[in-house]
């Protein structure tokens, strides 16, 4: 006879397995989707001062690149020297990174004072960081040589619109390179930039080309490049402080230092100066330079001012734009380069009158968007 089976059935001991949490891990994650800013200190006055130096800086380079260009007469040059003054402006872009090094040294000591652990004990990293940096010198003398040569080959207004297009670059780059997630905002401020750069093609510039000067083919092909190159130097940026300068500070409680920016452009600077001061020996340029300041309408004096003046401004630049790629991202970085060129563009109608240039509507609308 079978055994009576009970009515009532106990389930069996339930045994509860602990599964570990790992809360810091968790938070990381967490900063790492909305993005670094809270793992910087004072984010937002951060932010801030990198676009003030963007404006400040890019305008004054662009104002005075306008000016050097109108003082030696560049309208009146034959085709031979067509191309006069283009690895200038590409060193003058770089040249000035030593005026970076005395903040450089205060925020550094600043940060010893802290303790502040090194990138890393590895040698691996040190020579990691040290290719990567060789890179994005190359990067930033080849953006350089090939914007200030597309200037003078397309008429500007040509040029300003394909320029624009690293406004499309940079997304692409930084999502397979920096593993950024596109959200709407990004989105939107993507659309709100193309539009204004796009707005500001009616703006002159003293060294367009003539007519017979004028060379599409090369000149959009140079300036496109120069889009990408520009793109790729954000992206690089970015990818230095994510997987590089970041780790510092990974295992503490402490927070990035803003010496990081001076340290990433000061060499990268170097590398790209190099590369243009051996271009520019090449081309015979320095012979050039002579002759212009000789021939500048306001005088030697004036010359190097003007010359100065660029190498400091477009130092003032870049802390601006790679001080918002270490505040924010590459993209962003991008987008407030590309909404201050309408501010550029009023003050070359304020200060010069380049083929009749004025304030027009479309000029307003520009200046109303970047806002």
């Amino acid at each position: 006879m079978a055994q009576n089976q009970p009515i009532f059935q106990t389930n069996p001991e339930e045994h509860f397995v602990p599964i570990p949490i790992n809360t810091e891990r968790d938070l990381t994650s967490l900063i790492n989707q909305i993005g670094n800013s809270n793992r910087k200190p004072n984010h937002w006055p951060t932010i801030i001062l990198s676009t003030i130096f963007v404006i400040v800086g890019q305008s004054i380079a662009k104002l005075l690149e306008n000016f050097y260009y109108d003082q030696i007469n560049r309208s009146e040059y034959d085709k031979n020297r067509q191309y006069d003054g283009v690895w200038t402006q590409a060193l003058l872009q770089t040249v000035g990174f030593p005026l970076l090094l005395l903040p450089f040294i205060i925020l550094l000591l600043t940060t010893k004072k802290h303790n502040q652990p090194p990138i890393s004990s590895d040698r691996f990293h040190y020579k990691s960081l040290t290719v990567i940096y060789i890179c994005i010198g190359i990067i930033m003398s080849v953006q350089g040589r090939l914007s200030a040569m597309g200037k003078l080959e397309i008429p500007f207004d040509v040029f300003t619109l394909i320029y624009t297009t690293q406004l499309l670059f940079t997304p692409i780059f930084a999502r397979f390179i920096n593993k950024i997630k596109f959200n709407r905002w990004i989105v939107i401020s993507l659309v709100t930039a193309v539009a204004t750069g796009a707005l500001t093609f009616s703006s002159a510039f003293g060294g367009e080309p003539d007519e017979a000067e004028e060379n599409y083919t090369s000149g959009s092909l140079a300036t496109l490049f120069a889009a990408v190159c520009f793109s790729l130097l954000l992206c690089n940026f970015q990818n230095v402080f994510d997987n590089y300068i970041f780790k510092r500070t990974e295992s503490t409680t402490r927070k990035p230092s803003f010496a990081s920016v001076f340290e990433v452009i000061i060499f990268s600077s170097l590398v790209a100066t190099l590369i243009s001061m051996v271009g520019l020996l090449i081309s015979g340029e320095q012979d050039d330079l002579k002759r212009e300041m000789n021939e500048f309408s306001k005088g030697k004096g004036a010359y190097v001012m003007v010359m100065v003046g660029q190498a400091v401004s477009w130092q003032v630049y870049w802390v601006g734009i790679v001080g918002l790629v270490f505040s924010v991202s590459s993209v962003l970085s991008n987008v407030i380069s590309v909404i201050t060129w309408p501010i550029v563009s009023v003050l070359v109608v304020v200060f010069f009158n380049f083929t009749d240039d004025e304030f027009n509507v479309i000029k307003c609308v520009a200046l109303i968007s970047a806002v």
